[in-house]
């Protein structure tokens, strides 16, 4: 037992530089872990007969950061339970390599298609889209090639070396989010000329949205960039934002499908219908009564009514927006014959 403890290391003075990062990582990428799970059980009540690609999407991300979750609890045992005292094994990369960078990348890079997708619909146009995407396909690469570089070195405090590579992942990200931030904001407020008043509370909610779920990414991917090259001589201090930067993004996206629960002014739908899963039936339903004019015995009453169709989904962040399912028209009944 003697010869065991004289062959560690002596513990140094700034320990806290080494194991309080990681151990704040860990503690939140469970804690969003948490907030996740919330998320998932509130689209599986609300949404349960929402489109398949839809569904998949959500899910797979879903055991992706499950996966992730799970990676990130045997780097804890790895460094904290079983090499406890052993600042060998504390600096030795075990899973984080694949855990936090390469699958942060991945996830990063299937919301921000789903972003480009969506772009895609808005504005009929590959164009932005597609370069948004090469984007985001380079952030994925690098967060890749960080990985695997790091897994080769072996060591925790030999990161910082990676400097050209986990720039380019934590910049192409960020570059990537703040793109399709701008792009979308311009594209919903643009989109008020075309349609109905009544839609102006929606597009003000999902411009609120878009900004405040890709503005919580980008700030998370910038403060990991600026700890990386600001303080290289203690390199696990981006480990906290680099731990959760996919766990953001899949909880701002299902946020964003969530949101479709609310109405315009905020407030929660009563007996809300899924995407495409209500009857094909046309209703009408009369917009205000007071908009009735009713001449003199003998005349003709004037109806303002409108047409909803609820066989197409009316989510405008899904891109529906240019059609309005809800159409006003003009009868008129004669009255007295």
């Amino acid at each position: 037992m003697a010869s065991n403890e004289t062959c560690l290391a002596p513990i140094p003075a700034d320990i806290a530089f080494l194991t309080g990062p990681t151990m704040l990582g860990i503690c939140l990428n469970w804690g969003f872990m948490g907030v996740l799970v919330v998320q998932l059980y509130y689209y599986h009540i609300t949404f349960p007969r929402d489109l398949v690609y839809l569904k998949i999407l959500v899910y797979s991300l879903a055991v992706l950061d499950v996966l992730q979750t799970a990676m990130v609890t045997a780097d804890a045992f790895h460094w904290f339970v079983f090499g406890f005292g052993n600042l060998s094994q504390l600096d030795n990369t075990f899973l984080n390599s694949w855990d936090v960078v390469l699958l942060d990348a991945v996830i990063s890079l299937i919301v921000q298609s789903f972003y480009c997708w969506r772009i895609y619909l808005l504005r009929k146009s590959f164009i932005i889209p597609v370069f948004i995407l090469l984007i985001s396909l380079t952030q994925c690469g690098a967060g890749i090639a960080t990985a695997v570089i790091a897994h080769q070195l072996g060591h925790l405090s030999l990161i910082s070396t990676e400097v050209a590579e986990q720039t380019t992942w934590l910049v192409g990200s960020a570059v990537a989010d703040i793109c399709i931030t701008a792009v979308l904001t311009w594209t919903l407020l643009r989109s008020r000329s075309r349609i109905h008043s009544s839609s102006f509370g929606i597009i003000k909610r999902l411009v609120t949205l878009t900004v405040e779920t890709n503005a919580i990414t980008t700030l998370t991917a910038l403060i990991g960039l600026i700890l990386f090259l600001a303080v290289p001589q203690h390199s696990t201090l981006v480990v906290p934002p680099t731990a959760i930067i996919g766990k953001l993004y899949t909880n701002c996206l299902i946020a964003v499908l969530n949101n479709r629960r609310l109405t315009s002014n905020g407030t929660i739908k009563n007996n809300p219908v899924s995407s495409h899963s209500a009857s094909a039936q046309n209703f009408r339903t009369t917009v205000n009564p007071q908009l009735s004019v009713q001449a003199p015995e003998g005349g003709v009453k004037i109806q303002i009514v409108r047409n909803v169709d609820f066989r197409r989904d009316s989510d405008i962040e899904l891109g529906d927006m240019h059609k309005d399912a809800a159409s006003s028209h003009i009868t008129t009944e004669s009255l007295n014959k």
